[in-house]
């Protein structure tokens, strides 16, 4: 029945001794009581996991295993999850206290809805999260039927919840994808499902710049994604400019990592015209303006 439902809360840990209290203090603190929390250690080789192993909270539930990336510790905790909703939560970031209720409030409200999410915040450094509860609002709710007309992301993984049997359709996230691998994954799911929206920001990215994205040279290790294989004469008008968009994003970390043969690669399989103003002026902007202005271009694609 709709009231015993209970939740998955998939957490992938790497060497997140920073954040990580403070997450799962967020997912504790919840007012909906009813979910499990499965932390894949992927390899951690800092006291992340002392961190967790201080709460003493039989819903917590630790699985170790060596470093395979983002990608296999996301479906290793779908592989463990008990219950039908999984929802993935990175290790530092942070849910308000009522994000589980109003998933749970989606769900009572469209029975049908197999993959949820809410509005996110993107926290700056210093600034603080306000975890507060905000009363659920019915129109709010927005059924989302083409996801890629939208031309940008709405949400991240940690705001989203799916249920099992979508993964059982689709597959899970693509391990060979180390960088973007959430993007292959949106592609192929929101390709064949519709997305129940609750537009109010019921989550907290807290990353600042010193922990995220790149440094000099690690592209190297990545295999670059190639998102065109997904076109299709039917979903081209709206598909192409979303998979612009992802490769543009894609296209800004090379610039800041100088790696020539991938700026290369990208720029050949984006469609000019499916950028804006602003976004046409960096594409064309130099590799060395970028990595020399590397944290002003890293807030700039935040907008």
């Amino acid at each position: 029945m709709l009231k015993e439902l209970f939740f998955s809360v998939v957490i992938p840990l790497y060497n997140k001794e920073d954040y990580i209290e403070n997450t799962l203090n967020s997912v504790l603190n919840q007012n909906y009581k009813n979910f499990e929390i499965v932390i894949i250690n992927d390899g951690s080789t800092d006291r992340s996991i002392d961190v967790v192993k201080r709460f003493l909270d039989s819903r917590i539930k630790i699985f170790n295993q060596k470093n395979k990336g983002l990608s296999n510790a996301r479906n290793s905790g779908i592989k463990h999850a008990k219950y039908e909703y999984i929802a993935f939560l990175d290790a530092d970031d942070l849910w308000c206290e009522d994000y589980l209720m109003c998933i749970f409030n989606l769900i009572k409200h469209q029975p049908s809805s197999e993959v949820l999410a809410t509005g996110v915040k993107v926290l700056r450094p210093k600034q603080k999260a306000n975890l507060s509860t905000t009363a659920f609002k019915p129109n709010q709710i927005q059924i989302v039927s083409n996801y890629f007309s939208l031309k940008k992301n709405i949400f991240g993984p940690s705001a989203l919840v799916i249920k099992k049997s979508v993964f059982k359709n689709i597959g899970a996230f693509n391990e060979t994808i180390k960088y973007g691998e959430e993007e292959d994954f949106f592609i192929r799911c929101f390709l064949k499902y519709n997305i129940t929206f609750y537009k109010v920001k019921r989550i907290y990215y807290l990353r600042g710049f010193n922990n995220q994205l790149t440094s000099p040279n690690s592209s190297i290790k990545r295999n670059p994604p190639d998102y065109s294989k997904y076109l299709t004469n039917k979903n081209q008008a709206t598909l192409k400019p979303y998979i612009d968009f992802i490769y543009f994003k894609l296209l800004i970390l090379y610039k800041m990592e100088r790696n020539d043969k991938l700026v290369k690669f990208y720029k050949e399989k984006i469609d000019v015209s499916n950028l804006s103003f602003i976004r046409k002026i960096k594409f064309y902007l130099p590799i060395r303006v970028f990595y020399y202005l590397k944290s002003f271009y890293l807030s700039l694609l935040k907008r």
